[in-house]
C-alpha cells in the first residue's frame, strides 16, 4: 500500500487550527474516564513469595506497572455462546522464581455441564522493544505484544510483571448460566489457585462474523522465515496461518495464493507487445514492443529448407538511433526447437514508417567480418517462428509482416498485419484449485471475502488485455470472457457478493482517468461482482464507479458515508502507517483500546469492513538490509518502507507493528535455519481485534432485534436505542475517544444482557 505522506500532511494542516483544541480536550477526556478502579482488575493473592493479580483482555501490561490497590476473589468474565473471551494473570514476584507452571481446569456449573479444558488456550505474554517511536507522541520502551503458546516451564524476575494470557472459546451449544474453574499456579513448593466464575448468557455469536475483513498476507515470507523448501511444505504451514487468522475471525486477502483461477487465452496471434490502434501503418493496428520487450507470432509457419525466403516488414523506432532485431527460430517436424540455429539481424531504427528485409538464402551465409552469423535453413527444418525486440532505449512499433517464399511469391504468414480476428479468440478458465480452496476456506473456515487478479487494468495508464488496449472491441471480448465466467462461477458456487475487485489502491487524482476506465471496463464484463477501491478521500470524484469503498479511517466522514451508502454502496476502512497519535491507529507503542474502539467507530460510522495491508511484513526493506541478512522483528519490531532506493541499513519508518499483526515462530532468522511446521504466534493487537469483532456482533444482533421485535418489548426496544446510540464517553472522533477499557466493558455487558432478553420466548 503506497504511503501518500504529502496529501495526508496537506490534508491535516487544513485541520491545524482545531488540533491543540483537541489535543486539550483529549487530555481531559482521559483524565475524566478514568478515574475509579476497573471492576476487570484486581489483586487476587499476596503472599512472601508472589503478588497475583488480573486484568481483561484490552490492557498492555508494562512490566514495571504498579499491582492495584483493589481486591478481587475472584476472576469474573462474561461471554455469550461461541465467543471468546480472554483474561490476564499477572505475576509479580518478591524474588526471582524459576520453573513456573500455570494450568487451568475446564468449567463446571451446578447441574455438573462442563466447558472442558480443550477450549482453553495459555500464552505468556512477551515484550518487545521500542527504540524507535512510531511518532512524535509515541515513547520507546518495552511493550508487549508477542503471545507465543505458554507450553514450558518459565522464570518470572523479581518485582517485575508477568502476564498470562488466557482465552476460553465458549462451545456454541453451552448451556447459558454460572461457571467455575481454577488457574493453577506453581513454582517450587509455592502453589497458588485463583478461582474463575464464568457467566455465559442465552444467545450465540454468529460463526461468520458482521464485519467483513481484508488482510494481506505474504507467502514468500513464510516461506522464508518457517526455512520452508516446497511448495507443499509452504500450503501446510500456509494453512496453520489461516486457522490462525479463523481463531482472529479475520479474512485474508486471498485464500487461493497457491492454487489461484487459472486461465489461457486462445487465439491471440501475437504476444509480448501492445496492438496499438494510435501508430498504425495501415489497417487497425501496429504492433508495439518496449525498451528490450521481445515480442512473436503465436503460430508456426510451414516452410522448405530447400527454398529461398525474404522477410520484409514496415518499422518505426524511437529513439531513431537505437537497433532493434528480429529473429527466425527453426523447428523440426515435432515442432521440437532446432537449438544453435537461429536467424537474427539487428537493424537501426528511423523516426518514421520504414521497409526493413531478411533474406535467408538456401546455400550462402550472412556473415559479420568473415565470421557467419547464421546460415541457411537446416535440412531437417520443417517449421519456423519470428521474434522481434524492442531497442534498449525506446519504442518500436512494426506492421505489414510478410514471411515471403520467393520461389511462389506467396506470403506464408498472413497474421502479419497485426489485425485479430475477433472469433479466434477464446479463453479456458480453470477453477479446480480455487474451488477446492474456496470450499475449504470460503465454506469451512467461513472468510468473509476475498479478492482475485483483474487482468487488463492499469492505475497509472491505460489497461491492457493480453496486448490489447482498453476500449477495443478485443480488449472487451477478453474481459467479458474471463470476468464473464467468473462471475458466473461465483454466483453458481454460492460465493457471489464476498468478492472485492481490489486493484487500485490510493489512487492520485491524476489518475482517476484510468481508474475510472478500468473499474466501467469490470462492470460492463460483469456487472454483479464487487469493485473495491481504498481512497483518502471519499466521494464522488471516483467511488461513484466502486460498490466498496475503503477510505483510511481518520478520513472516514460519516455524514458522505451516509449519503453514498443510501446509493447502494458499501464503506470499509482501514488503518496503516499514517496518522500516528493523536489519531486511533494499530501501533505497538500506543493505547490497548485502538484495536477495539476501531470497531465501536466502525459501528458509529456504519462501516461494513475493515482492512490492514498486511499480516507478516517482516522484512519489508529488504533492499535496506546488509547482505544475507533479513529484519528480526522479535528485536526490531519497526515496520520498514521499502522500494525508495535507500542506502543499505536506512529506509523510511512506518511504525512499530504496522503491517506485522504475526509474529513469525523463528526468533533467530538469520541464524536458526530449523525447518518451522508450525503456524504464527499471534499478538495482543490481534486478540483485542477480535474483542472489537464481537462487540461489534453485539451491536449488530441488538439491532436486528429491534428491527423485528415483537408487541409488548417497548422497553426493550428504547433500552437497546440508548446503547446503540453511545455517546462522547466513548468516541467523539478519531482523536478523542477513551482510553478506558472499562467504559467499553459497561456497554457491553449491558448488550449482552438485553441481547439475552430479547432472546427470551415471548
Amino acid at each position: 500500500m503506497e504511503l501518500k505522506r504529502n496529501k495526508l500532511k496537506t490534508s491535516m494542516i487544513k485541520k491545524s487550527s482545531h488540533l491543540v483544541g483537541e489535543l486539550l480536550s483529549t487530555f481531559l477526556f482521559c483524565v475524566f474516564c478514568c478515574l475509579g478502579a476497573s471492576a476487570q482488575e484486581g489483586l487476587l493473592e499476596s503472599s512472601p513469595v508472589c503478588r497475583l493479580w488480573w486484568t481483561g483482555s484490552t490492557y498492555k501490561i508494562m512490566q514495571e506497572q504498579a499491582v492495584p490497590a483493589s481486591k478481587s476473589k475472584m476472576i469474573a468474565l462474561k461471554s455469550a455462546k461461541n465467543e471468546t473471551e480472554s483474561f490476564q494473570l499477572i505475576l509479580t514476584p518478591n524474588g526471582d522464581l524459576e520453573n513456573v507452571s500455570v494450568s487451568m481446569s475446564g468449567f463446571t456449573n451446578k447441574k455438573g455441564k462442563s466447558i472442558n479444558s480443550e477450549n482453553i488456550t495459555i500464552r505468556k505474554v512477551e515484550y518487545v522493544h521500542v527504540t524507535k517511536p512510531s511518532g512524535r507522541l509515541h515513547q520507546v520502551g518495552w511493550y508487549p505484544d508477542p503471545l507465543p503458546l505458554c507450553n514450558a516451564p518459565f522464570n518470572a524476575p523479581k518485582n517485575r510483571n508477568t502476564p498470562i494470557w488466557i482465552t476460553l472459546k465458549v462451545p456454541g451449544g453451552a448451556l447459558p448460566g454460572k461457571y467455575t474453574a481454577n488457574v493453577v499456579v506453581q513454582s517450587g513448593s509455592w502453589k497458588e489457585s485463583v478461582p474463575v466464575e464464568l457467566d455465559v448468557w442465552d444467545f450465540a455469536l454468529p460463526d461468520v462474523p458482521f464485519m467483513r475483513s481484508g488482510f494481506g498476507m505474504s507467502t514468500s515470507r513464510i516461506k522464508q522465515y518457517h526455512n520452508l523448501e516446497s511448495d507443499e511444505e509452504l500450503g501446510q504451514v500456509t494453512d496453520l496461518y489461516f486457522r490462525s487468522m479463523k481463531a482472529y475471525r479475520i479474512s485474508p486477502y486471498r485464500f487461493d495464493a497457491l492454487s489461484p483461477i487459472k486461465r489461457k487465452v486462445k487465439g491471440v496471434i501475437c504476444s509480448g507487445g501492445v496492438f496499438d490502434p494510435e501508430e498504425p501503418f495501415s489497417g487497425k493496428y501496429s504492433y508495439k514492443l518496449g525498451a528490450n520487450k521481445q515480442g512473436r507470432f503465436a503460430d508456426l509457419v510451414e516452410i522448405d529448407p530447400l527454398r529461398p525466403y525474404m522477410i520484409k516488414w514496415q518499422a518505426k523506432a524511437k529513439p531513431e538511433s537505437d537497433r532493434y532485431t528480429v529473429s527466425v527460430k527453426c523447428y523440426d517436424e515435432k515442432k521440437e526447437p532446432i537449438y544453435w540455429s537461429l536467424k537474427w539481424m539487428k537493424y537501426k531504427g528511423n523516426g518514421t514508417w520504414r521497409q526493413d528485409t531478411m533474406f535467408i538464402d538456401t546455400t550462402g551465409c550472412f556473415s559479420e567480418e568473415d565470421l557467419p552469423d547464421y546460415r541457411p535453413f537446416p535440412e531437417n527444418t520443417r517449421y519456423a517462428s519470428v521474434h522481434f525486440q524492442g531497442p534498449p532505449g525506446g519504442d518500436l512499433w512494426l506492421d505489414e509482416f510478410k514471411f515471403v517464399d520467393l520461389e511462389t511469391g506467396e506470403n506464408i504468414l498472413p497474421c502479419g498485419g497485426f489485425e485479430q480476428d475477433l472469433s479466434e479468440l477464446g479463453m479456458e478458465v480453470d477453477f479446480t484449485g480455487f474451488d477446492k480452496a474456496g470450499e475449504k476456506y470460503l465454506d469451512g473456515f467461513g472468510f468473509s471475502g476475498f479478492r482475485f487478479g483483474v487482468p487488463g487494468v492499469a492505475k497509472r495508464e491505460k489497461g491492457v488485455c493480453e496486448g490489447f488496449v482498453s476500449g477495443t472491441a478485443e480488449y472487451k471480448k477478453l474481459m467479458k470472457l474471463y470476468l464473464g465466467k467468473v462471475q458466473d462461477h461465483l454466483e453458481e458456487k454460492g460465493w457471489l457478493g464476498k468478492e472485492y475487485l481490489y486493484w487500485a489502491d490510493e489512487p492520485d487524482h491524476e489518475h482517476y482517468k484510468y481508474v475510472r476506465e478500468g473499474m466501467e471496463s469490470i462492470y460492463e464484463a460483469a456487472p454483479k461482482l464487487k469493485r473495491f477501491i481504498t481512497e483518502n478521500n471519499p466521494g464522488p470524484a471516483i467511488m461513484d464507479v466502486t460498490e466498496i469503498g475503503c477510505p483510511v479511517f481518520c478520513f472516514a466522514d460519516p455524514e458522505k458515508i451516509k449519503k453514498w451508502s443510501a446509493n447502494g454502496r458499501e464503506f470499509w476502512s482501514y488503518l496503516m502507517c499514517w496518522p500516528k497519535e493523536p489519531h486511533l491507529n494499530l501501533f505497538i507503542d500506543s493505547y490497548a483500546i485502538n484495536m477495539r474502539m476501531w470497531l465501536w467507530a466502525s459501528y458509529r460510522y456504519n462501516l461494513k469492513g475493515i482492512l490492514i495491508w498486511n499480516l507478516n511484513q517482516w522484512n519489508g526493506a529488504r533492499e535496506a538490509a546488509p547482505p544475507g541478512m533479513v529484519q528480526n522483528i522479535w528485536e526490531d519490531p519497526m515496520t520498514y518502507k521499502s522500494g525508495h532506493g535507500t542506502p543499505v541499513g536506512s529506509a523510511p519508518e512506518f511504525g512499530n507493528g504496522d503491517g506485522m499483526l504475526f509474529y513469525p515462530p523463528n526468533r533467530d532468522p538469520n541464524h536458526d535455519k530449523t525447518k518451522y511446521m508450525e503456524g504464527p504466534v499471534p499478538s495482543i493487537r490481534l486478540e483485542i481485534l477480535r474483542d472489537g469483532l464481537d462487540d461489534y456482533d453485539y451491536m449488530v444482533m441488538l439491532e436486528n432485534f429491534v428491527d423485528n421485535a415483537g408487541a409488548g418489548q417497548e422497553k426493550l426496544i428504547k433500552k437497546a436505542k440508548e446503547l446503540l446510540n453511545f455517546g462522547e464517553e466513548v468516541l467523539v472522533s478519531d482523536r478523542v475517544y477513551s482510553k478506558d477499557p472499562e467504559v467499553l466493558m459497561k456497554y457491553r455487558n449491558r448488550m449482552g444482557e438485553l441481547l439475552e432478553e430479547f432472546n427470551r420466548p415471548q
